[in-house]
């Protein structure tokens, strides 16, 4: 893909890429799971059951997508 020699700038270039999706996915996952489950909750009047279930759940999937980015990441040396 890159014809001037800079394959090793651009493999540095794209884990940077990778690596700064962490902390928006480790806060996306929670945050998302917050709003589901607030909605839920107003519309049965369970709080605060179901916001704590899809916090919970949206962190789990948020850990396991950062192993992967990770995995990733550390795979294309």
């Amino acid at each position: 893909m890159v014809k001037n020699g800079n394959e090793k700038d651009y493999r540095y270039i794209r884990q940077v890429g990778l690596l700064t999706t962490i902390p928006v996915m480790l806060l996306s996952g929670p945050l998302i799971g917050f709003l589901i489950g607030n909605y839920i909750d107003k519309r049965f009047g369970t709080a605060p059951w179901f916001m704590v279930l899809f916090v919970c759940i949206g962190f789990v999937a948020s850990i396991r997508q950062t192993i992967a980015i990770i995995k990733k990441a550390s795979s294309n040396k």
